[in-house]
């Protein structure tokens, strides 16, 4: 009896031990290895846009831990799927670029962990908070951000300047206003060009311009408000920049980038784009009016001071790596402000650590860091879904609609609070 008993428990034991590993394993959503194991190598999803920054850091990475990185690289428009099939495939992978649009997505889905807990309080409190927000779904941290991003006025200081103004608009009344008195007198064409095409670009740009008028794109409860009157003012004032001619009227078949050749043509004397530009369009080898080209904070109205939209990227953990120590490690290098100055000075890469931007060394040999930081503080995410790059695909026809006048901008915005509100429910 007593031996039965003993055997009764042995196997009562061991199915609580597997439950328990199984359970464990499922919610860490990590293929564990044995404690202490040390891998030869591990594997990074990357994009093919900064593979040296990456390689720089692997041998960095290769000194301090003796474990090789290697690369897998594509160009950036095949890298969400890379990804993702490797993810599904369960490929040896460990860690993965994420895109701010993926942030969601990776995480209902399961394809990277939550780095919460390998993330020390130095590390957190080292980065800029909206970047590191934008990171987060669901209370859960799913990348590191080591790129930052997002929108920036730039303007043609030279046109300012014949126009005799001494400073850049701080609304939109007023960079209307300047507009058409420096197309009065002949200085510009165009005030400004709209990135108003069928792209994310125009996502991007409704993002700083709903926010600038007071609007936001979700409130606190997930649900959609687009078709409120703070946003209906701003598409409002984007259509009637474009009717009334101040804006270049070609707008509506330009992406974000499109917009940015009137600019360094000297046509217009302003543009809202990305972080790149200030060097870009100041070489001469891109640009006519190199040297002209200054920044500052986006234009606000008397509902916001200023408003843009966030941007960059950062690394996560795929839930298939054996090795999820050794892969945070890796990306914790790229919360370094040797990394970081590294990446901004050879690759144009904006820092993600607060510091940097009151580096008295860094910001002296490149001013425009700390004209671009005050703007952080006003940045807004696009809208967070586990299916944002259909949710957009699906609403960027909507308003491109509105802009064009084909469709009326109330009708527009009430269809795409209606649409967007599918991909919530």
């Amino acid at each position: 009896m007593k031996r039965l008993v003993a055997v009764l428990l042995c196997m009562t034991m061991a199915v609580s031990i597997t439950a328990c590993g199984n359970s464990e394993t499922e919610n860490n959503k990590v293929a564990g290895t044995e404690a202490g194991d040390k891998p030869e190598s591990i594997s990074v999803i990357c994009s093919t846009d900064e593979e040296g920054l990456y390689e720089y850091a692997g041998k960095k990475y290769e000194e301090m831990y003796g474990v090789k990185v290697n690369l897998i690289c594509q160009s950036y428009d095949s890298t969400h799927e890379k990804i993702t099939t490797t993810w599904t495939g369960g490929g040896d992978a460990d860690v993965c670029y994420v895109d701010i649009p993926w942030v969601a997505e990776f995480e209902s889905k399961g394809v990277t962990i939550d780095l919460s807990e390998y993330m020390d309080e130095d590390v957190k409190n080292s980065l800029i908070e909206s970047s590191l927000n934008q990171m987060i779904y669901n209370g859960k941290t799913e990348a590191i951000p080591f790129a930052n991003g997002g929108k920036w006025m730039f303007y043609n200081k030279q046109m300012l300047a014949d126009a005799g103004y001494e400073e850049p608009p701080k609304t939109w009344d007023e960079l209307k206003e300047m507009s058409q008195d420096m197309m009065d007198k002949g200085i510009c064409k165009y005030g400004i060009a709209w990135g108003a095409s069928q792209a994310e670009g125009l996502i991007c740009d409704l993002t700083t311009m709903i926010y600038s008028f007071g609007g936001t794109w979700q409130k606190e409860d997930g649900s959609f408000d687009i078709n409120s009157e703070s946003a209906n003012n701003a598409v409002q004032f984007m259509y009637d920049f474009m009717q009334d001619g101040w804006a270049d009227p070609a707008s509506i078949t330009y992406t974000d980038r499109d917009c940015l050749d009137p600019f360094m043509a000297g046509d217009t004397a302003f543009v809202m784009n990305w972080a790149y530009v200030y060097g870009y369009a100041n070489n001469p080898e891109n640009s006519t009016v190199a040297g002209n080209v200054d920044v500052c904070l986006m234009p606000g109205t008397d509902k916001a001071e200023s408003a843009s939209v966030t941007g960059g990227g950062g690394f996560g953990v795929l839930s298939t790596s054996k090795y999820p120590e050794y892969a945070y490690k890796y990306i914790e290098l790229f919360t370094s402000e040797d990394i970081q100055k590294y990446a901004y000075e050879n690759y144009n890469v904006l820092p993600t650590i607060d510091a940097l931007y009151k580096d008295e060394n860094l910001v002296a040999e490149h001013e425009e860091l700390a004209k671009f930081y005050p703007q952080f503080a006003t940045a807004h995410p696009r809208p967070q879904l586990a299916d944002y790059s259909e949710w957009s695909n699906t609403v960027q026809p909507l308003f491109s609609a509105a802009l064009s006048g084909s469709t009326s901008i109330e009708d527009a915005l009430n269809q795409a609070e209606e649409v967007s509100e599918s991909f919530v429910n």
